[in-house]
């Protein structure tokens, strides 16, 4: 465990709770830079190895464009790790299958059905439940080629719901929201939506206490909740920065943010977004979107045209301004015509450039 891990023990136990007692499956939504990652692997999988599951951990960014790469270097590492439950021969025919499964998969992707059921069924085959974790599995909603795989998925989770329990994570409410709730999708009403709660001033108290044991310093709790607060309450943020401070010699929190602030740039990855978008884009989100002004109204297509220039600008323009925002991951849909900003991160910075 990390030094500077927190425990969610408490969370995970609700979690593992609600699927013991009949939801098979969950899916929690945070944004990025939540630690989710983190709680998957420290938390609940320790939590869920306790109550007597294997684990499976999946995480669809390790490979973006090769989702059954993902999947299969999951099961590996599952069967891998947890080899001292199966008898060594058969773990030696398994890791090597799985490692054949992986190249078919990336050479002939018409049979990921068959490829996914069998890779998959190597998880049952010793008796007991399973507890599988896919990770940022909102990124199988940008193609549509993985309509087969979803169902693939939901077809072994359907058939083995007396073995096998799911933890689906995401980062993105809109794309959660496509493979989840839209009716003609595979896993339509396959989980329940539950919250990951952001982490309170308890958990920069822990930090805090980790910074004096290391360095034998004591700092002022008082003056990292702001930081906390004005960072979207990001764990890595303030993490990050305890241990620039401590690695730099530096034992005032107001000195340490603002030596940090100096030397990086927490802004970076969406200032680099906001200079790479399309003016029309920004003029969409900054002016009508944020402020809460009607999306499809002559008044917003004469505002919009007007600081472009355009002598006419209609409905096509900002529709296809809002395709693109949403297939960036950066708009989410709230309602019939109504939409907000996935990052609360990335609507704070905006708001003040």
């Amino acid at each position: 465990m990390s030094t500077w891990h927190y425990p969610r023990n408490e969370l995970a136990e609700s979690y593992l709770k609600q699927l013991n007692s009949g939801l098979n499956s969950i899916a929690i939504f945070a944004e990025r830079r939540k630690g989710k990652t983190e709680f998957l692997l420290e938390d609940l999988a320790p939590a869920a190895d306790e109550m007597g599951y294997r684990t499976a951990y999946i995480n669809f960014w390790e490979k973006k464009t090769d989702p059954v790469h993902c999947i299969t270097q999951g099961i590996r590492r599952s069967l891998e790790t947890q080899s001292r439950r199966i008898l060594s021969r058969w773990k030696k025919e398994v890791s090597l299958k799985v490692a054949g499964l992986q190249a078919k998969a990336t050479s002939d992707i018409d049979q990921v059905p068959d490829v996914l059921g069998e890779a998959l069924g190597y998880l049952i085959k010793p008796k007991g439940g399973i507890l599988v974790m896919f990770d940022e599995i909102q990124q199988l909603a940008t193609n549509d080629g993985n309509d087969e795989l979803i169902a693939a998925l939901r077809t072994f989770l359907d058939t083995n719901k007396r073995q096998v329990r799911a933890v689906f994570t995401g980062s993105s409410q809109d794309r959660l929201n496509k493979i989840f709730r839209q009716q003609n999708a595979a896993f339509y009403r396959g989980a329940s939506l539950v919250e990951f709660p952001d982490m309170g001033n308890e958990f920069v108290d822990f930090l805090i206490e980790r910074f004096q044991y290391l360095s034998k310093r004591k700092l002022v709790k008082n003056k990292a909740y702001p930081i906390f607060d004005n960072h979207n309450r990001s764990p890595f943020i303030i993490v990050d920065l305890l241990q620039t401070m401590l690695r730099e010699g530096i034992f005032d929190i107001d000195k340490g943010y603002e030596y940090y602030l100096e030397n990086n740039d927490p802004d970076e990855e969406y200032r680099a977004l906001w200079e790479s978008m399309k003016l029309v884009d920004k003029l969409l989100i900054k002016e009508i979107i944020l402020k809460s002004k009607p999306l499809y109204h002559k008044d917003t297509y004469e505002f919009i045209g007007d600081i472009m220039g355009l002598n006419k600008l209609g409905r096509g323009t900002i529709q296809h301004s809002v395709s693109r925002l949403r297939e960036q991951g950066i708009l989410n849909k709230v309602g019939h015509g109504k939409w907000e900003l996935e990052s609360k991160e990335f609507e704070v910075f905006i708001t003040t450039i």
